[in-house]
């Protein structure tokens, strides 16, 4: 392929990118959330095992700051979804969690989540569904060796993609 056609190409997946980061697949339920709060849900579901977490290991991991993190705290705390505690170690420090509610939002938003990617793999098919698992998986592989990732999302300032687990398989929101 010659530098013309790369550049062409290049173009064309920065574009198909941009589309599909534009597309949520996790905005088709009644919950009534915003979607950063149904990421920062699913987040705490995943950070340290659903166990409790501190509000800068959350900001951290989403890399928004901890206001950011606050408003999400403060609002789904409103929604009775999740809880803040004290820390066993340290009572200056806040740990946050899922509430009971909170849990069963979570489990609801990955069943819709599984049938909206169970519809794409039927949609796709099964060697067009394997081809892109593959791609993705490279292209991965690719921006987590040149750091790419890192500074779209530090260059943008916010949340661009989240990876949720769902039985310790990933899937890419956002």
């Amino acid at each position: 392929m010659n530098k013309e056609q790369t550049m062409q190409h290049a173009y064309e997946l920065a574009h198909a990118l941009k589309t599909f980061r534009r597309t949520t697949l996790i905005v088709r339920d009644n919950s009534g959330l915003k979607n950063a709060e149904k990421f920062f849900l699913l987040l705490l579901a995943s950070l340290n095992n659903g166990a409790p977490v501190k509000p800068s290991e959350a900001a951290k991991e989403l890399n928004v700051t901890l206001a950011a993190v606050t408003h999400y705290i403060n609002s789904l705390e409103g929604q009775g979804l999740v809880v803040r505690t004290p820390s066993p170690d340290d009572r200056r420090v806040v740990l946050v969690s899922l509430s009971e509610r909170g849990k069963e939002t979570v489990d609801s938003l990955r069943k819709i989540h599984l049938e909206e990617i169970r519809g794409i793999v039927e949609y796709l098919g099964d060697k067009d569904s394997a081809a892109f698992v593959a791609l993705i998986t490279k292209i991965t592989e690719y921006v987590k060796q040149t750091g790419a990732a890192k500074e779209s999302l530090e260059h943008e300032g916010k949340v661009k993609q989240h990876i949720c687990s769902h039985n310790n398989e990933t899937s890419t929101i956002g």
